[in-house]
């Protein structure tokens, strides 16, 4: 157990940091997505949720003006019953607007949560981009020293003849 682990740490530290950073990049980028399409849903819902308190004001106020227009010949007992549909369609509305609150409310969440993923994610992108120009400079100076030293080696040996 304890050799597997130290094989995975050497083998962890002889990949270049910028490609384990990149691994983490990646799955940040994932999180993010994950998260864009519960904010996408949520926007649906909450444009679901406004699209049906909207239909039940615009039937609400509809059937209050039909009634309302033909009100001088209405009996008592259809008052009744109207006073009771239209105290119905207040509390559906109340409830459909309660509704549309907490949608609203998780939309909100959702869309601080992507924000908070995405540009973490951006981060992470512009760190990895960093470690991979430190990594290519190294690499240039190492390839230039190695240069160096053989010309130097070449220099010496051509003098030593």
């Amino acid at each position: 157990m304890l050799l597997k682990r130290l094989a995975m740490e050497v083998l962890l530290l002889a990949i270049a940091k910028s490609k384990r950073l990149a691994v983490v990049a990646r799955l940040a980028a994932l999180r993010e997505q994950q998260q864009l399409i519960r904010l996408q849903q949520s926007q649906a819902a909450l444009k679901q949720n406004q699209h049906s308190l909207d239909r039940l004001i615009s039937y609400k106020d509809d059937y209050a003006a039909g009634v309302a227009s033909g009100e001088k010949g209405v009996a008592v007992n259809d008052l009744q019953n109207f006073s009771r549909f239209m105290n119905d369609l207040s509390y559906a509305t109340e409830l459909q607007q309660q509704q549309l609150d907490r949608a609203d409310d998780t939309c909100q969440q959702d869309n601080a949560r992507w924000s908070q993923l995405h540009a973490r994610q951006r981060r992470l992108e512009e760190l990895v981009e960093v470690r991979r120009r430190d990594e290519l400079h190294r690499e240039a100076i190492s390839a230039d020293r190695e240069n160096d030293d053989r010309w130097n080696a070449l220099h010496q040996t051509l003098k030593a003849r």
